[in-house]
């Protein structure tokens, strides 16, 4: 039919006239065409299914809670992660550490203590002549007795009048003394005083800063280091002392501050022998209660040899003859 359509196009017109006509006729019925074969369809089953054992009954439905819109999270910022190429900052080089020397052990003299006394004899005896003048006339003999027990001590000065002095002389001097013994030196707690027939004593009270004098002395102020008229020979020879300083004394009847002075060394002649002796006077001289020391140079420093001044200006003289 391509070729007929081809041909020109009168032709091609009268095939459309031709085909438009026998369209007319099929559809008015005037001409019937071929039938097609008709196929029967299968036939359709239908079946009623019941509903599963599982989902026979269907549950009441809740009402749906109402939602919470939850709050709103901290925006996060992803972690970047690091690429391969991290620039890397040198450590700077770590200098090794000086070993440091272990420090011995603390031995005793490192420790900070309290002070302690100086070792102190427990026990001795020193027996004196007593002269009004050096090289003169013995008036009589005197004994200082020593007695330590633990921090107590004890000094007992007892004095008597030999010959025909016994008779008509009373002016030697008998004292007793006892107390403590601290770091600091002694500290007297009790004195007493006789000279002739009159007598004198004082009670310490360290708590207090004071002094109780007997009889119509009444009380006293007195600082710490306060000596008696016994004790303060003992104080200056046991115990570590300057070259010079003061020390207030108590006799029984006042407190008075003395001054001392380490004179110097010499050797000197007693009943006992020459001995090196360390020369110090306690006062100005020429005064009740002044006095002058020799203490032995080697230790224990003990008096050898004492001048003492009376309450009459009268001077005695005292030279060690033995110590026990």
């Amino acid at each position: 039919m391509a070729g007929v359509l081809n041909k020109s196009p009168s032709r091609r017109l009268l095939a459309a006239l031709a085909a438009s006509l026998l369209l007319h006729l099929w559809i008015t019925g005037g001409i019937s065409l071929p039938s097609f074969v008709e196929v029967e369809a299968p036939p359709i089953e239908a079946r009623l299914i019941g509903p599963s054992p599982k989902t026979a009954k269907a549950a009441p439905t809740k009402p749906a809670a109402p939602q919470v819109k939850p709050p709103p999270q901290p925006r996060t910022v992803p972690a970047v992660e690091p690429t391969a190429e991290v620039a890397t900052v040198a450590e700077p080089p770590v200098e090794p550490v000086p070993a440091v020397a272990a420090m011995p052990p603390a031995t005793p003299e490192d420790v900070q203590t309290e002070p302690t006394p100086p070792a102190l004899p427990e026990a001795f005896r020193i027996r004196f002549l007593v002269q009004g003048n050096e090289g003169g006339l013995t008036l009589g003999r005197l004994d200082h007795i020593w007695r330590r027990s633990g921090d107590h001590y004890s000094l007992v000065g007892i004095a008597r009048a030999t010959g025909l002095f016994a008779v008509f002389y009373s002016g030697l001097l008998s004292q007793t003394s006892d107390g403590r013994i601290t770091a600091a030196g002694l500290r007297p707690e009790n004195y007493w005083m006789q000279r002739g027939k009159k007598s004198y004593t004082a009670a310490f009270d360290w708590g207090r800063s004071a002094v109780r004098l007997g009889g119509p002395y009444g009380a006293l102020p007195v600082e710490a280091g306060a000596q008696d008229y016994l004790s303060v020979v003992y104080q200056v020879a046991l115990f570590p002392r300057a070259k010079a300083g003061s020390v207030v004394v108590v006799n029984g009847k006042r407190a008075k501050s003395y001054r001392y002075q380490e004179l110097g060394r010499e050797v000197i002649r007693l009943p006992l022998g020459e001995v090196e002796a360390i020369h110090l006077r306690i006062g100005q001289g020429g005064e009740e209660g002044d006095m002058e020391l020799w203490l032995r140079a080697q230790p224990p420093q003990l008096p050898i040899k004492m001048y003492l001044i009376d309450n009459k200006g009268r001077t005695g003289v005292l030279l060690a003859e033995a110590i026990e």
